[in-house]
């Protein structure tokens, strides 16, 4: 009979020793589904996969992960972390590198600069501002200079200039875009003013100093933070 295959310690004790067909076999079917092999535990991850999780917790918060059971509880959610951080970290990369790409555009930029409608371009300010120097003019090359480097900011969407804006409001705007730049700056502000609006006599060292300004700002890697839209501030 099929009940004689039957093991005696698998028969729980209150039932018959001699079962029917039936039982026998479902009892046969029940020890053989079970099988030898116990349940497979899960597999130990490496050490520094663990140190790793470790430490996004520690820098995200929560408690130690310790073995493979906790790995598999975290490893979603850890998952995603390293995803996002990748993704911050490569962003952060790619701005530092390139900078922020709409302000690497230059755009057409014309109207009031300082009081006049002036419709020429950053590089033609500077043109102006060589030819007038070579020429001795240094009244009309400060003049000039100070335009193209107001135009140049304002074309790289760095600082924008509008009707009413001043030198001096252009000047304490972009210091707080380019580090080192603040004293000297106003300073450029007073002598296009002295020269546009006072009736000074520009000088050379005047001249040298401004242009130098203006050719540093020029050639300057993007600033610290896009502030364009702080061109609005004290505009009505």
């Amino acid at each position: 009979m099929i009940a004689d295959t039957v093991p005696a310690d698998t028969v729980p004790a209150d039932i018959p020793v001699d079962p029917d067909d039936e039982q026998a076999r479902r009892w046969l079917e029940e020890e053989l589904g079970r099988g030898d092999q116990p349940p497979a535990e899960p597999a130990e991850p490496p050490q520094w996969w663990i140190d790793f999780l470790n430490w996004l917790r520690d820098l995200f918060g929560g408690a130690d992960v310790q073995g493979p059971t906790q790995v598999a509880d975290t490893g979603g959610t850890v998952g995603i972390v390293i995803i996002v951080v990748l993704i911050v970290v490569a962003l952060a990369v790619a701005f530092r590198i390139f900078g922020l790409p709409r302000l690497r555009k230059r755009s057409k930029v014309t109207g009031d600069l300082f009081g006049d409608d002036d419709d020429r371009s950053a590089e033609q300010l500077r043109t102006a501002a060589e030819k007038a120097a070579d020429a001795g003019d240094y009244t009309t090359a400060v003049v000039e200079s100070f335009r193209s480097l107001a135009r140049d900011l304002a074309e790289r969407g760095f600082v924008l200039t509008f009707p009413g804006t001043t030198a001096r409001d252009f000047a304490h705007r972009a210091a707080d875009l380019f580090d080192g730049t603040h004293d000297r700056l106003l300073e450029a502000a007073d002598v296009f003013d002295g020269v546009r609006y006072l009736g000074a006599v520009g000088t050379l060292e005047q001249w040298t100093r401004m242009s130098a300004l203006e050719r540093e700002l020029r050639t300057a890697r993007r600033p610290k933070a896009p502030r364009a839209a702080d061109a609005f501030e004290g505009v009505s």
